[in-house]
């Protein structure tokens, strides 16, 4: 298949898929309409499609709202049914159509029209702009409201990996968007970076809350200590002797995580027995103090790695002789690494930065 065909190819597989979808919802508004489910097999329309077309209980729901939606929108079922307005821009008249129903039966023709060439964004900016016209105080009301709905999930799941899902308002959401983006806008120009979006933008969630953790003086306390991490490292592990991964929480992690993460923490030494009863607790102990950080900060100003130019701010305090080897905390065995070319160093024994 030549280039051509094949992007004509796509833009007709496109157009197949809109029309039927739009199909679709014409033949569920009439089994809804003639209440075939309900005769035949005592099940809601919705219902019906969730045992029969595998669709999630919100996917049926809302095939059945925007199908009764369009049964009394002719004109833009005339141009879906035929792939010119694509199911985004179906689903979006519906809506405008639900919320002001008297109205949109007089702009029917227009949206129709404009549904055919509009993208997604611009439909929407029509649409919205259409609501305030029709009834400025309920656009009003809704922008107030915009934030009501917000919600963050952040589970655990049995395996120890954590699950995020959440929903932000315009105003919270695009704020998150610009942290994350211009956190990661700067690998972009880095060729030898082969992670995901999805893998940047997690990567990036993960150091923007680190940095508020590291540079936040007023966090609150919790038995009069900031909130902290709590890890148990046999040292035969952290030395690399012992084959066996340590834990968090109960969920193993790679050792290097560890030792990278003890590379700039507070550390306090708990003597177990053999039964795994404390026996000694040290006074806890701070592994690059303050005063040698700001050192660390004005000498290297950056990422120490070749070529990356990570400011300060973003950097871990690395021990070049990790300090479990018997590397001393001082200025001249501490760099400054970004936390990709810190993970990796750990990671990778041949990978190691310019010495200070």
């Amino acid at each position: 298949m030549f280039d051509d065909v094949l992007e004509k190819a796509t833009v007709e597989a496109k157009m197949d898929a809109d029309r039927a979808n739009a199909r679709l919802l014409v033949l569920a508004n009439e089994l809804d309409k003639r209440r075939v489910t309900e005769t035949a097999h005592a099940l809601s329309t919705t219902a019906w499609l969730r045992h029969r077309c595998r669709m999630t209980p919100r996917e049926a729901s809302g095939t059945v709202k925007t199908a009764r939606a369009l049964a009394s929108m002719p004109r833009v079922a005339e141009e879906a049914v035929t792939g010119q307005i694509v199911t985004s821009g179906v689903k979006l008249l519906a809506m405008a159509r639900d919320r002001h129903p008297d109205e949109f039966v007089h702009h029917e023709e227009i949206f129709a029209d404009a549904a055919t060439y509009l993208n997604a964004r611009n439909l929407r900016i029509a649409v919205e702009h259409w609501n305030q016209a029709v009834d400025f105080d309920a656009a009003l009301n809704d922008a107030e409201d915009d934030a009501s709905g917000r919600e963050l999930f952040f589970n655990q799941s049995y395996q120890g990996k954590w699950d995020m899902q959440g929903r932000f308002g315009v105003a919270d959401g695009q704020i998150i968007h610009t942290a994350l983006r211009g956190y990661i806008q700067r690998t972009y120009i880095d060729g030898d970076d082969k992670r995901s979006m999805p893998e940047r933008l997690a990567d990036a969630s993960v150091a923007i809350h680190q940095h508020w953790l590291d540079h936040n003086d007023s966090v609150a306390t919790s038995g009069g200590e900031k909130p902290h991490i709590t890890v148990t490292v046999p040292y035969e592990i952290l030395l690399g002797d012992k084959k066996q991964l340590p834990e968090i929480n109960g969920h193993p992690v790679h050792p290097e995580t560890i030792r990278r993460w003890a590379c700039d923490a507070g550390i306090v030494r708990i003597i177990l027995d053999g039964d795994s009863q404390p026996i000694d607790v040290g006074r806890r102990t701070r592994t690059i103090p303050p005063a040698l950080r700001r050192v660390l900060d004005l000498r290297d100003g950056r990422c120490v790695w070749e070529g990356c130019d990570a400011p300060a701010s973003w950097c871990d305090a690395h021990h070049i002789i990790h300090w479990a080897d018997g590397g001393d905390t001082s200025l001249d065995n501490t760099q400054l690494l970004c936390r990709k070319h810190h993970t990796r160093t750990h990671r990778d024994e041949n990978s190691r930065p310019p010495e200070p």
